[in-house]
């Protein structure tokens, strides 16, 4: 069961969307928060989800600061942000500090709850207006460095691209290597070595520049 925090300060989406996880046998919504600072308070305690949904359009502090906060003090715990908008200036940020999700609040519940599995299970989770955003912003900022990045992407292996494909398919790193039939251990590894080639940080950065790249669609 995957334990849940939801931080939002409209009560009624607040308590909307706790009533409709509480449905499902697969979440258990330890908590919800109308500002960021209760959740602070709460972690703090010693109470660590699995997964927190939080709001960007909060006060003081803002959801982009609460969310900083959390991946930097609770490395363990994956951050999804809920906006009714985007904004590219705060995705960029926010993909910076290490959120595992940016969805639009329009989401339907099938797609929230296919959302925080992924996230739970280690994998990501974007709407797909936010992931345009992300890719497209990504290509502006690569400026002259195209070349350069296609010329980086001709020194993968095959095996090497399928392990990016796989994960642009939202799998999990223990889901790829069942997949590719390798421990998690080698599939980890192979993961470090394709960002070590692209010059990427992170899996989100990686996903960024496969998109960019053509190796996902």
């Amino acid at each position: 069961m995957t334990k849940l925090v939801l931080v939002d300060d409209h009560k009624v989406f607040l308590q909307g969307i706790e009533a409709l996880l509480l449905r499902s046998e697969e979440f258990d919504v330890l908590a919800t928060f109308t500002n960021g600072l209760e959740l602070m308070r709460f972690l703090a305690e010693g109470h660590l989800p699995d997964v927190v949904l939080l709001d960007i359009e909060m006060g003081i502090p803002n959801g982009i600061s609460v969310a900083e906060h959390v991946l930097q003090q609770y490395p363990s715990v994956k951050v999804i942000m809920l906006s009714v908008s985007f904004d590219e200036d705060f995705i960029d940020q926010l993909m910076e500090s290490g959120i595992s999700g940016y969805l639009l609040k329009s989401v339907s519940f099938p797609e929230l709850r296919k959302a925080i599995k992924d996230v739970a299970t280690g994998s990501f989770a974007f709407s797909p207006e936010v992931m345009e955003v992300i890719v497209k912003g990504y290509k502006a900022s690569s400026g002259l460095n195209v070349f350069a990045d296609e010329e980086k992407s001709g020194r993968l292996s095959d095996r090497e691209v399928e392990l990016i494909q796989l994960i642009g398919e939202e799998l999990t790193m223990k889901e790829i290597a069942g997949k590719l039939f390798l421990s998690e251990h080698t599939v980890k590894t192979h993961r470090k070595n394709i960002m070590t080639k692209l010059g990427v940080r992170n899996t989100a950065g990686l996903i960024k520049k496969a998109f960019l790249l053509g190796f996902i669609e």
